[in-house]
């Protein structure tokens, strides 16, 4: 009986390396990039929207980040693994944002949208053209 226990043993011990063994090589946490809000409200499309954002990043790294709106720069960190800013943006359209190293290279992106608040097009008539009386 002490030894079919003593098996048990080991074979439970082995077991437990092996699952450790996998999960210390599964791929880390990839880049995390948060922009809130992530609509913004105008009147009527082709209106400028202004608003301040709240930035939230984090990377596997420190290294040198900008984040853009489209080719444009809005702000850098130098040497971060992470931040959080507030960031006053305008737009006029739905926008891309990235998160770019120093080498220009994508390391996460979030779209901002921009939504209508009277949508003429699909906006229903209220009173009817004709009427009995």
């Amino acid at each position: 009986m002490s030894f079919k226990r003593s098996s048990v043993v080991i074979l439970c011990l082995l077991l437990s390396k092996v699952v450790n063994a996998e999960v210390n090589t599964l791929p880390a946490k990839k880049t995390k990039l948060e922009i809130k809000p992530m609509v913004c409200m105008v009147k009527s499309m082709g209106q400028i929207c202004e608003m301040t954002v709240s930035v939230d990043w984090a990377i596997q790294a420190p290294e040198n980040v900008c984040l853009f709106k489209n080719n444009t720069s809005l702000q850098c960190w130098k040497d971060k693994r992470k931040a959080k800013a507030n960031i006053n943006i305008s737009i006029s359209e739905d926008m891309i944002f990235s998160l770019k190293n120093e080498k220009m290279h994508v390391l996460a992106t979030q779209k901002v949208k921009i939504n209508a608040a009277a949508n003429r097009k699909y906006r229903r008539k209220l009173k009817s053209d004709w009427s009995f009386f």
